[in-house]
């Protein structure tokens, strides 16, 4: 015989001497070995297909549970961003608005203050109308007053030589008087 040819009846052959020296070795214990063998094999295959089929519902239920949350979630932020887009809306409309009623003040205020200053000039050109009035009537009245106290003055110088005169006629006429009567 050949060794790379294996005969089919000495296989046989084979595993029947195998199964005598098995049996001679361990008696009818080999048996009842396999047939625990078997049972734990058959309690191992349906543990392991209760395993897997717990396994699998778990997993099954926490697809779900994410499913669920990552839906939540979803529509959260959809929410959140719709009012945000509200929110940034309304800000921009208000700041619209203020800037519109910026935009009107500063004019008005520009408007009043030209309004005002034009009021300023014409309030100081009147007054400064007044004072060169005022200026030029009281120029006249002193000037006026310095001539009257000028002619008054020329009036006291005749007025003294008149009464001076007189103190002479008088002083005269008395020395006359008292020549006379002496």
């Amino acid at each position: 015989m050949s060794k790379g040819k294996v005969n089919p009846e000495n296989s046989t052959s084979e595993i029947e001497n195998i199964s005598k020296i098995r049996d001679i070795l361990f008696g009818n214990n080999m048996n009842e070995y396999e047939k625990r063998f078997e049972q734990v094999e058959e309690k191992l295959a349906q543990s392991v297909a209760e395993n897997k089929s717990e396994t699998d519902k778990r997993i099954n239920t926490l697809e779900h549970y994410f499913k669920q949350e990552i839906k939540h979630v979803n529509e959260k932020l959809n929410e959140e961003e719709d009012a945000r887009v509200k929110s940034d809306k309304k800000i921009i409309a208000e700041l619209e608005s203020l800037e519109d009623s910026f935009k009107k003040f500063k004019q008005l205020t520009a408007d009043n203050f030209s309004e005002v200053n034009q009021q300023i000039m014409d309030l100081s050109n009147t007054t400064n109308d007044q004072i060169s009035s005022l200026r030029k009537a009281l120029q006249d009245r002193l000037e006026s007053a310095s001539n009257q106290l000028q002619s008054n003055k020329v009036e006291r110088s005749s007025l003294a030589m008149m009464l001076t005169d007189l103190a002479y006629k008088i002083a005269g006429e008395n020395e006359n008087e008292d020549a006379i009567q002496q």
